[in-house]
């Protein structure tokens, strides 16, 4: 990955959490999705903000997958996502790997192109992967990211 982000895995301040919080955000079966007590991936600014806000049920494989919430740029972006990984011992030495399947079109802004967007994802889910899931997987995970069937980095 070329260029990192400075991000970090942590709480939101108070401030940004009530105003998160005071959007109304629901999950897919309408229930208010609560911010303030969740991590997030989110720069010292917090303006770009990366969030799991509904873990999959598996009820119906078809539509039931996790979403993710993202701010970025003033735009909130919710994004149906499966976020995998996988364990391999080499050599008595533990590997771990990402794959990140994005199934939601990311939208077109004139002042934020889905491109741009997805470059900032990539540096979001590797932080992500990196500290939000475990501080076991280390500080460089091989990841793949694909967007709508198409690998896009990986």
């Amino acid at each position: 990955m070329a260029e990192r982000m400075k991000l970090e895995y942590r709480y939101l301040s108070e401030e940004r959490a009530r105003e998160i919080d005071a959007l109304g955000l629901k999950d897919p079966y309408g229930t208010k999705i609560y911010i303030n007590y969740a991590k997030s991936v989110t720069n010292e600014e917090e303006t770009i903000i990366f969030q799991k806000i509904y873990h999959a049920h598996f009820y119906n494989t078809d539509y039931d997958c996790d979403q993710y919430l993202l701010f970025y740029k003033g735009h909130r972006y919710t994004l149906r996502m499966e976020d995998r990984w996988r364990k391999e011992v080499k050599d008595g030495e533990t590997f771990f790997y990402f794959k990140f399947v994005i199934f939601s079109a990311i939208q077109n802004y004139v002042d934020c192109p889905a491109e741009e967007v997805l470059a900032v994802l990539k540096n979001v889910l590797y932080e992500w992967g990196r500290r939000g899931k475990n501080t076991v997987f280390g500080t460089d995970i091989p990841m793949e990211i694909i967007y709508l069937g198409e690998k896009i980095y990986g």
